[in-house]
């Protein structure tokens, strides 16, 4: 779940780098919702496949530390 991701990058020091390409899917969404400023560079088709180059999030945006905030304190939006 991509709050999940939001808690674990709100524990390391930034900038934080994400390699799994799962990751940086919920980073997408983390970002699409304004909750993080990152850097997400475009996967790209190999010939064996996708492969995806690792991103990296550069800060908690004032609204991901309220949602985390409000999480924590089991504040649900409806």
């Amino acid at each position: 779940m991509p709050m999940e991701l939001l808690r674990r990058i709100a524990d390391q020091k930034l900038p934080y780098t994400v390699y799994a390409p799962a990751e940086i899917d919920k980073l997408r969404v983390l970002r699409a919702a304004e909750l993080v400023s990152a850097f997400i560079p475009p996967a790209e088709t190999l010939p064996c496949g996708e492969s995806h180059k690792p991103a990296q999030v550069l800060a908690i945006t004032a609204k991901g530390k309220k949602a985390l905030q409000d999480q924590a304190e089991g504040i649900v939006d409806p």
